[in-house]
């Protein structure tokens, strides 16, 4: 999952925080959410681009698209400067003013729980969008049996690196506070599914089984698409 925006560094700047380095997330297409963005939209705006991996992947579906990306690790933003259209270096919503115009989409892939005020991120992402412009992207679900069975049955809550319990993760949702997050800074949701289910990768037939019978309980995160509200 990605780090892109916030973080124990915030107050240091990119200069001082990230100069030099990568981001330690692997970067990701996740077709699924660029399925998501809308064919009408001309300007896409990847907050957490990493190395410009799923940006490059919604620049070539239409042509004359243009992608922008917001990055904080400056040799990330470097690549990604190298596929996208323009990237500006630095923290999200700060590093809004080194992008100019407002966008028909922004995306957020695992960004927003890096966030210590997501809601005011999205409510000055409005402002950034044109009139009926979307966000997109995806969430890490809270509501993970595995979590919760660690949680309950043996009194662990864990930070590891990466995953659900990444220790940059400052904030956590299950669906309705997901979709609450959207709702409460003048979205609407429109579209909203689960994805990773638990055992996918090595039992994909017996995962599907599980995930029709405990639902969101399977699954590490939630993709999401929300219109803002005129």
């Amino acid at each position: 999952m990605s780090d892109r925006t916030g973080g124990p560094d915030h107050g240091k700047g990119v200069s001082e925080a990230f100069a030099g380095t990568e981001s330690p997330y692997w970067s990701e297409t996740r077709s699924h959410v660029a399925d998501l963005v809308p064919d009408s939209a001309q300007r896409v705006l990847d907050v957490g681009c990493n190395d410009g991996t799923f940006g490059a992947g919604v620049l070539a579906r239409k042509h004359g698209r243009e992608v922008w990306g917001v990055e904080p690790h400056d040799l990330d933003a470097e690549a990604a400067a190298t596929r996208l259209t323009g990237v500006a270096t630095g923290f999200y919503p700060e590093a809004l003013d080194q992008v100019p115009g407002t966008f028909d989409c922004i995306s957020f892939n695992h960004v927003l729980e890096h966030m210590a005020d997501p809601w005011a991120a999205l409510r000055v992402t409005r402002e950034r969008l044109t009139p009926g412009g979307v966000v997109v992207g995806e969430l890490p679900n809270i509501r993970h049996l595995p979590f919760l069975f660690n949680l309950a049955a043996r009194g662990r809550f864990d930070y590891v690196d990466s995953g659900l319990l990444d220790r940059t993760h400052l904030r956590f949702f299950t669906r309705s506070s997901a979709q609450d997050l959207f709702t409460s800074t003048g979205f609407e949701v429109d579209t909203f599914f689960p994805v990773v289910a638990m055992g996918n990768a090595r039992f994909p037939r017996t995962s599907k089984v599980v995930a029709s019978v405990i639902g969101d309980l399977s699954y590490m995160a939630f993709a999401f698409r929300a219109r803002a509200v005129e």
